[in-house]
């Protein structure tokens, strides 16, 4: 076990027994600096494991240790509809999609069903192992649901029959998120079991775009499921920073920016 995995461990016991810490609590149980505590919490709370407050961190509520797609879904709120908005415009009619679990994918579903009922979008056929848009997609077109096992707490479903359900469909445009995208490591996710379904559904299609925030850029996660050259685009929203946008670029990588 790496040093952050022992930190985190050790943190998330911690708050079971206590509730909330402190900064300074934090800084003498772990053995840390206060930089170094400040970062870990932004990480735990990007992960939906705990909540800031003020001076600390508690707990998130009925979620314990797991990820938190209530939580997640709730920041950025903005941002992701911004980028959810300019990914439905990619879109085409007839156009047969992928569609992941991730909380700015489910803000692009909601733009996509919008699209597709005002009439300007038609024939679109969606494949997704979510179960957070199932319903707002299948009233107005085509939705296939993988199968598999039920993760309740990432609403969505994953594993060997989803996996093999998956290989059997061919997609003209795959749509993933992403908790970290970095240059080196490529597109990562908190899982492997994620990671499996977003490496086939990009194996399977023609293009491949990733949606994310800014807040994800020059961060690193659990696995990598992707490549950073391996997607047709990035779509994120306008706080890219423009050194990082440069460096990136400069890979040859594909950035969209999604004003709010």
């Amino acid at each position: 076990m790496g040093k952050l995995e022992k930190r985190t461990e050790k943190l998330i016991g911690l708050l079971k027994s206590a509730e909330k810490l402190d900064i300074a609590s934090v800084v003498s149980a772990l053995k840390i600096s206060e930089a170094t505590a400040r970062r870990l919490f932004t990480l735990l709370e990007n992960e939906g494991k705990v909540i800031r407050i003020h001076g600390g961190v508690r707990l998130a509520p009925e979620l314990g240790y797991d990820y938190s797609f209530r939580i997640l879904a709730s920041r950025r709120k903005e941002q992701k509809s911004a980028i959810g908005e300019a990914a439905a415009e990619i879109v085409g009619n007839g156009d047969i999609l992928f569609l992941d679990s991730g909380t700015t994918i489910l803000r692009f579903a909601e733009a996509l069903s919008r699209k597709i009922q005002a009439g300007e979008l038609k024939g679109v056929s969606v494949v997704t192992n979510s179960l957070s848009y199932i319903e707002t997609l299948s009233t107005c077109c085509k939705v296939i649901l993988t199968g598999g096992e039920i993760r309740t707490e990432r609403r969505d479903v994953c594993g060997g029959v989803a996996e093999k359900n998956l290989s059997q469909y061919h997609f003209n445009k795959v749509f993933l998120g992403a908790d970290a995208i970095n240059l080196e490591k490529g597109f990562m996710t908190s899982d492997e079991k994620t990671a499996e379904i977003c490496r086939i559904a990009i194996s399977n299609s023609n293009l491949t775009f990733v949606l994310a925030d800014s807040e994800k850029f020059n961060r690193k996660s659990f696995v990598t499921y992707a490549d950073i050259g391996s997607v047709e685009e990035i779509i994120t929203d306008g706080n890219l920073d423009k050194r990082t946008r440069k460096s990136f670029e400069k890979k040859g990588i594909r950035i969209r920016s999604a004003e709010v």
